[in-house]
This record gives structure tokens, C-alpha cells and sequence, in this order.
């Protein structure tokens, strides 16, 4: 019996070792790399819309190195370009300053790359040539894996994970292999059910709303992009609520689908009829590229001007609206003469929730479980993955020349916008 027994704890370790050498060497194909001691903290990583962002920092004893690149490592090195501030002897880099911008996601190829911080310096010895350093990337947030979906075209599943061979921070790169409920972008056709939003005579803004974002879906997807509408006309009465939180909820649902993109389509109204023109309104601290090409789109292809509007006005029909010192004195005193408790709104907030709260922590989201039973939750509201979210106000129902326009130019108007969401997707690839 002992003999047994010895043979088969022998079978099982030989077992354990060929698996071993299997997945460590044949697999995954990836020699061991040699690393510094140091190690690199990362005390913040996000995924916001299709890019990946890295901040953190390192204590060196030498910083008069000439590069420092961001390594994706699976066997061979894949440098991407990094920013990095030195004081005294501690570097903090970040890939990009901008929440929309970093390290592209969606065209990796299949594989498992380790990120490593590499600096490059002078040999003291040879001046014609470069010796580099690695540093491994220590997780030190909250999120120690991150699952991100590429775009359908790709169809990847991309896992941030942070408990490796080396150990470090990882991009491990499948197949998507389960794709029905994952889409590229949400179109959210503003108002809806009771809610009609703005009306100038037999005009409601939830229709015209709903008009425009089915053409922009239909546009994107003659592309191969997958659509997800937050509404679906025939499935909405002027009976029913349309529950904005919670699951289901217009703010969630982008989030909910993975998408990549979130556009929020509205008709502006105001008390004064001289008041007219677009208006996109888009997060704080983001590349303001698609939202310009947006508005230029829109305002070249019809005849709607950019908006007369002043107020947080970026650039002609670009606007950035987080919640001012005001707004969140008002907000709180709203929740405290309602007895409600407060949530966490900021000046990093956006104003507007269907950025703020698809967009995660990077918008400010703030819609947590405080009120559950009152306004609904968020269950995205601290998450480090968002989409990146565009509110358009598609001129004013309340000026008779822009409702007109808006009337005569539907077609005009989803094609602007569809053909600014491709340019923008096609630039990055």
C-alpha cells in the first residue's frame, strides 16, 4: 500500500511541475525579466472610455535618467510614452493629464503583458549605449482587477489584474467569448414616458429625441458598432417613469451594457425665444476633440449656429459644466429640507447626471446608496471604469428657428453626429 501511495504522490507532483513548466514556459512564452528592487506605487488607475490611466510615483537614488516609458512586457518590450514630474529624488508619472486620453485599449492583440516602469540612462562606460531599468507597478488602490471590454469589432475581454508571476500590474488580453450583452455605445434619447421634456406647441423634445437617436443608432451601426438605446418608444407610455438609477435606470445602463461611449440627446428650452443654437456639453478635464468635431459637424451639415449661450462656454458650441460653489450650497439645502441625507457632491461633479453618473469617479458620480428608497442607487457611482459621456443640446424647441431647422434636418443632424463618433473611433485605431 505504501508503494501505491508513493507512485501516485509521485504521478501527482510530476503532474504539478509538467503543469508548471507548461504554463510558465510554453504557454505563455515570456522570459523572466530582471527588475529593481524599488518598486513603483500606483495610487490611481482608471479606464474611461477606451483609454487606460496610470498615476504614481517612485523614490530613486539616480534621476538623471534620459527616458521613462510605460513597458508592456510579454516577451518583447512595447514602450508607450509617459509624463513624469521630479522632485528631489521622487518621480510621479502619469500617462496622460486628460481622463479620455492614455494608453489606447481596443487594438492590443491577444496576450498577457506585464507593465513595468522603465527608466533609461547612459551607460557611464559607453555613451553610445542605453541601459534600462525596471520597476515593477505595486497596486496600492482599492482595484485590484478590472475587467474592460473591447469593441465589438475586437471583441476582447481585458483584465487589469494585479497578482502575477512578477508580481505586477498586468493586461491580460482573451477572447470575448460571451459578447450578446456587451455594446460599443448608448444613445440616450432624452426625456421620455410622462416626462416629455421641453414642448413649443404640437412638439415634444422626448419625441424629436427619439427620432434623432434611432437614425444616429442605425448610422453606427451600418459601421458594425453595437447600439444600446437607454428607452425603446413602443415599450415606454406617457403613463410610465422612466426610472433614471437602480437597475434598468437610463444613468446605469451604459455601465451596465459596457459600453465605451455615452450620448445623452436633448432639445434645450429657454423662457426667452432669442436664446438659440447648439450647445454639447461634455466632462471637465477631458480632450475636447470629439465634442469640436461634434459641433462643427452639426453646425457646417445644417443650418443651426452655435449657441448664444455664455455661460462655461469651452469653445464655440463646447461647454463644461461641474457644480459650483452655489449649486452645491443649494443641492445640499435641497436634500436637508427634504431630510434627505447627503451625497457626494463636489466641485469634481459634473452638473449634468447622465455624464456624472456614467462616467464613474472620474465625472464625480455621487448617486450612492444614501437614498436608496427616495432617488434609487447608482451602482456604478464609484467604479474605475466609465464611459466617456457627450450631453447634446440640439438647439431650442423654445426658438421657432431652431425648431424649424431641427424639424427639416433630423437626418442631417444624426449623420453629423454619427459621422464625428466614427472619426473619432477610426482616428484611435
Amino acid at each position: 500500500m505504501k508503494k501505491i501511495l508513493g507512485i501516485i504522490l509521485t504521478l501527482v507532483i510530476l503532474a504539478c511541475l509538467g503543469y508548471f513548466i507548461y504554463t510558465n514556459y510554453f504557454e505563455n512564452k515570456i522570459a523572466v525579466k530582471e527588475v529593481e528592487t524599488e518598486k513603483v506605487s500606483v495610487n490611481e488607475y482608471y479606464i474611461y472610455g477606451n483609454h487606460l490611466n496610470l498615476k504614481g510615483s517612485l523614490e530613486v537614488t539616480d534621476k538623471n535618467y534620459e527616458d521613462i516609458k510605460l513597458t508592456l512586457y510579454n516577451g518583447e518590450d512595447k514602450d508607450i510614452d509617459i509624463k513624469a514630474d521630479v522632485e528631489d529624488n521622487k518621480i510621479t508619472f502619469y500617462l496622460s493629464e486628460t481622463i479620455n486620453e492614455g494608453l489606447y485599449l481596443d487594438n492590443l492583440e491577444k496576450g498577457k503583458y506585464y507593465l513595468f516602469l522603465k527608466l533609461i540612462y547612459k551607460d557611464p562606460e559607453d555613451k553610445e549605449k542605453d541601459i534600462s531599468k525596471y520597476y515593477i507597478l505595486k497596486n496600492d488602490t482599492e482595484y485590484k482587477d478590472t475587467t474592460y471590454y473591447t469593441l465589438s469589432k475586437y471583441n476582447n475581454k481585458i483584465v487589469v489584474n494585479s497578482n502575477n508571476d512578477y508580481p505586477t500590474m498586468a493586461l491580460d488580453i482573451t477572447e470575448n467569448k460571451n459578447n450578446n450583452d456587451i455594446y460599443d455605445i448608448t444613445i440616450d434619447p432624452g426625456h421620455g414616458g410622462m416626462d416629455s421634456g421641453g414642448v413649443s406647441g404640437d412638439y415634444q423634445e422626448s419625441k424629436l429625441t427619439m427620432e434623432i437617436s434611432k437614425k444616429i443608432k442605425i448610422n453606427l451601426e451600418k459601421q458594425g458598432l453595437k447600439v444600446k438605446l437607454t428607452r425603446e418608444e413602443e415599450k415606454l407610455t406617457t403613463n410610465d417613469v422612466l426610472d433614471e438609477y437602480n437597475k434598468g435606470g437610463r444613468a446605469v445602463i451604459s455601465n451596465e451594457v459596457k459600453s465605451k461611449y455615452t450620448f445623452s440627446i436633448h432639445i434645450n428650452k429657454n423662457t426667452s425665444k432669442k436664446v438659440h443654437g447648439l450647445e454639447v456639453y461634455t466632462p471637465a478635464n477631458v480632450n475636447y476633440d470629439l465634442a469640436k468635431s461634434i459641433a462643427e459637424n452639426i453646425t457646417t451639415q445644417t443650418e443651426l449656429s452655435p449657441s448664444t449661450n455664455r455661460l462655461f462656454k469651452v469653445s464655440d458650441g463646447v461647454y463644461t459644466h461641474n457644480f459650483t460653489d452655489s449649486e452645491i450650497a443649494s443641492s445640499l439645502k435641497g436634500y436637508e429640507d427634504k431630510g434627505y441625507k447627503a451625497y457626494n457632491v463636489t466641485k469634481n461633479s459634473n452638473y449634468l447626471y447622465m455624464i456624472r453618473e456614467t462616467g464613474g469617479y472620474m465625472t464625480g458620480a455621487y448617486v450612492d446608496d444614501s437614498n436608496p428608497e427616495k432617488v434609487g442607487v447608482n451602482p456604478y457611482y464609484n467604479s474605475n471604469i466609465g464611459n466617456e459621456a457627450y450631453l447634446l443640446e440640439i438647439g431650442y424647441i423654445s426658438n421657432s428657428s431652431d425648431l424649424e431647422i431641427i424639424l427639416n434636418s433630423e437626418d442631417k443632424i444624426a449623420k453629423a453626429i454619427s459621422d464625428a463618433i466614427i472619426k473619432e473611433i477610426e482616428l484611435q485605431v
